[in-house]
């Protein structure tokens, strides 16, 4: 009778502490260095793979914590692996600084890494002025359109 019974008990703790095993995430990027007309690579690994389907979230932060520059939410493959391209020539990158990336896996684990990216592409007055002049002339053009029906 004693037998069984510290089988069953053996048995249950090996179930409680897989459950219960520490759930890992890795990530990196191809470098460590943009400029704000490049493509960052960001992949990563989470290890054990959570059977539920979950996904990985990643949010990237501008400069000083600022604001945030993108949510990305991720499927990991059957080995743990997962991946984003992420184009930093939006306007929500357009400042030079360091730009944080924040990974986060269904709240059992979380990593962290940065990049920076530089020489920014400044906006000329002229350029503005420029822009400013075509949209008055596309103003000017639609009041004639109207005015002619």
């Amino acid at each position: 009778m004693l037998v069984p019974v510290t089988i069953l008990i053996l048995a249950g703790t090996g179930v409680v502490s897989q459950a219960f095993a520490a759930t890992v995430i890795t990530i990196e990027t191809d470098k460590d260095i943009y400029d704000h007309a490049s493509t960052i690579i960001l992949t990563g690994n989470v290890d054990p793979v959570d059977l539920r389907g979950s996904e990985v979230t990643i949010m990237c932060k501008s400069p000083g914590g600022m604001g945030v520059c993108g949510i990305y939410q991720l499927s990991v493959n059957s080995d743990g692996n997962f991946s984003v391209s992420i184009n930093t020539a939006t306007f929500l990158m357009k400042k030079d600084g360091i730009y944080e990336f924040q990974a986060n896996y269904s709240g059992l684990a979380d990593a962290t890494v940065s990049v920076e990216l530089t020489n920014a592409i400044e906006t000329s007055e002229t350029g503005t002025a420029v822009i400013g002049t075509a949209r008055s002339e596309e103003r000017r053009v639609g009041k004639e359109c109207r005015s002619r029906w």
